[in-house]
C-alpha cells in the first residue's frame, strides 16, 4: 500500500489560501490595460518566472517552524491557493477587480504563476524535515 503523504498539508494548505487571498487583492491594483495589452502582459507573465523561486524561502520558514519538508509544504500551499482561486474566480470574481477579458487573464496568469511555483518546489525546495531545519 503506498504510504500517503500529509507533511505540511495543513500548514501548507493555509498558507496558499493566505497567499492566494493577499494576490487577489493585488491584483485589483494592476490595471485592465496593462493585462489587455499584449506587451505589458508579455512583461506580467515574464515576471511570473523568477517569483515562483520567492515562494521557497516563505515555505522553508513555515516548515521549519513546524518541523515539516518544504517541499511539501510549498506543493499542499500551491493545492490551497489553487483551490482558493478556482473557488473565488467561479463565485466571486470581483475580488480580482477585474472585468471580462481581463479577468480570463487574470486567471491565465494564475495558473501560469503556479506552474513556476510548482516547478521552484520541484527543483529547488528541500524534500525532508531534517532539510527543513537551519
Amino acid at each position: 500500500m503506498a504510504h500517503i503523504q500529509r507533511n505540511g498539508l495543513v500548514s501548507g494548505f493555509a498558507l496558499g489560501v493566505a497567499i492566494a487571498f493577499f494576490f487577489a487583492v493585488v491584483i485589483r491594483f494592476i490595471p485592465a490595460d496593462w493585462l489587455v495589452n499584449p506587451v505589458t502582459r508579455a512583461w506580467l507573465y515574464a515576471a511570473q518566472v523568477p517569483a515562483g523561486l520567492l515562494f521557497i524561502p516563505v515555505a522553508m520558514a513555515v516548515a521549519r517552524a513546524r518541523s515539516e519538508s518544504p517541499r511539501q509544504v510549498l506543493l499542499w500551499a500551491c493545492s490551497g491557493a489553487l483551490a482558493f482561486d478556482g473557488l473565488v474566480l467561479g463565485f466571486w470574481p470581483a475580488l480580482y477587480g477585474h472585468e471580462e477579458l481581463a479577468t480570463t487573464i487574470v486567471a491565465t496568469l494564475l495558473l501560469w504563476a503556479f506552474a513556476w511555483i510548482l516547478a521552484a518546489a520541484l527543483l529547488f525546495a528541500p524534500d525532508g524535515e531534517g532539510s527543513a531545519r537551519g
